[in-house]
């Protein structure tokens, strides 16, 4: 991959999102991290201003990695119909835009690249407006690769993923998550990144959702 690539990364003030910048980053790829000044994925329109306006400085993107995400915990007796709007306008909708400008701009976007979570397809209670918006957004993509095509759409759909600090903080979810998934461990950075250069730049693969969990979802949940 040359310098004259470029891939426009969402979300890299988090711990995935800053890895994958410095991922591609040392690939050679030319990468554009908007941050939330730049582009504020909550306010409808965001995503849509912000790529006109790479458009009109004559950039060219050439791949996009949707990773910005929030992850409110909220029970439903908590949830407000602004908080629901908010994550659904984050996890969905904003992406949504992406494709949308692709589309009716006819941009020569190779391929497009939304991090999903296995709570699209495991309820856990206090998370359902992200599993639900994590599950529209694999129907969106997976409906992106059929209309967009030759754009390719693809998701990773990630399980626990370690962090600095992830062991002391949460102990417990994270001794179960090791005891309920076969390989016994959770993902490392390397993982995430890896698979999402391999979707990225597989030229035959389309409307895929790539699940990254070490054998969770493999396992019986009764």
């Amino acid at each position: 991959m040359t310098n004259k690539s470029t891939v426009l990364i969402t979300g890299t003030s988090g711990y995935i999102g800053k890895n994958l910048k410095e991922f591609f980053t040392s690939e050679g790829f030319d990468v554009v991290a908007p941050d939330r000044t730049d582009c504020n994925l909550s306010v409808i329109g965001s995503m849509t201003n912000y790529l006109s306006t790479l458009a009109k400085t004559g950039i060219a993107v050439d791949f996009i990695i949707n990773n910005a995400a929030s992850q409110v915990v909220e029970e439903f007796k908590a949830m407000t119909p602004e908080s629901i709007a908010d994550i659904f306008q984050i996890n969905c909708n904003a992406i949504a835009e992406s494709y949308a400008f692709v589309s009716k701009n006819n941009l020569q976007v190779k391929s497009i690249l939304n991090i999903s979570s296995i709570e699209a397809i495991h309820p856990r209670g206090g998370h359902a407006n992200y599993g639900a918006s994590k599950a529209a957004l694999e129907s969106l993509t997976r409906s992106a690769a059929v209309e967009l095509a030759p754009t390719r759409s693809n998701a990773l759909r990630l399980g626990l993923i370690s962090r600095p600090g992830i062991e002391s903080s949460w102990p417990e979810g994270v001794n179960s998550w090791k005891k309920q998934t076969p390989l016994s461990r959770l993902g490392e950075i390397k993982d995430v990144t890896q698979a999402a250069k391999f979707l990225l730049l597989s030229e035959w693969i389309t409307g895929e959702i790539l699940t990254l969990d070490g054998g969770n979802s493999a396992t019986p949940n009764w």
